[in-house]
Order: C-alpha cells, then sequence, then structure tokens
C-alpha cells in the first residue's frame, strides 16, 4: 500500500497515525506487524508525541542545530537534509493489535520532511499473525 504526503514547508513533521490506522481497518488487520518505509533521501520517519505540537518543533530546532549550512560539496545544497534523513530514519515498524497500531498513549507515526515542500510517498505494508 502507498501513502501519498503532500508536504508545505522545507521541513515539517506530518502525522501518519490516522490514515495507517485506516489502511489496517480496511485491510482487516487485526494482530500483527505494520512495516512503514518512504523510498526518499531528503526524509525519514518517527514515533514521537503527538499531544504538545511544541515537541514537533523543537525536535526540528535541534536538529537544524545538529545539522548546521555549511560548504557541503554536494551541489544540490540540500545536504542537511540527507543527514538528517540519516539520522531519523526512513523504516519503522510498529504493531498491530485489535486493529490498529499499538502505539503508547502519547505516540504517533510522524513523516519527516526535510527538503520541502515535495510530494512524497510512504509505503506500507501489514504482516498479520
Amino acid at each position: 500500500m502507498e501513502l501519498q504526503v503532500k508536504t508545505s514547508k522545507r521541513c515539517e513533521l506530518v502525522d501518519l497515525t490516522e490514515k495507517i490506522n485506516a489502511l489496517a481497518r480496511d485491510s482487516r488487520v487485526e494482530s500483527g506487524v505494520c512495516f512503514i518505509f518512504t523510498p526518499h533521501t531528503t526524509a525519514g520517519l518517527t514515533i514521537n508525541e503527538n499531544s504538545d505540537p511544541a515537541v514537533r518543533s523543537d525536535l526540528l530546532e535541534a536538529l537544524d542545530k545538529i545539522t548546521p549550512k555549511l560548504n557541503y560539496k554536494h551541489l544540490e545544497g540540500n545536504s542537511e537534509a540527507h543527514i538528517k534523513s540519516s539520522l531519523i530514519g526512513v523504516s519503522l515498524h510498529v504493531p498491530v493489535k485489535k486493529g490498529k497500531l499499538d502505539l503508547g498513549t502519547w505516540q504517533a507515526v510522524y513523516f519527516c520532511e526535510f527538503d520541502g515542500p515535495r510530494n512524497r510517498k510512504v509505503l506500507i505494508e501489514f504482516k498479520v499473525f
């Protein structure tokens, strides 16, 4: 399965949790594992807090400090986006219970845009137990 993600900023975190839960419901997955992957070198996937939006902005700000704009050799001018993608990672696996992602109370699955705005894709597969 494939989710389309349209980002609107250079860097942002987009909550995919409900869209993935809808795919699980549509697939009638009751118990198993959800594999989530994005085939992009300037984006990533993470699980983090979904209650306070300040957590998302704090995470992006911290990543900016870890990967400052330097005189990178990459000609496209987006090396910091490639580095952020490598730090965050491009795949997740999440348990599925009772037909939805078995996340903690405050957790959500986020698509991490580091070189937007763009049209992106996220691949989803369920392994049923």
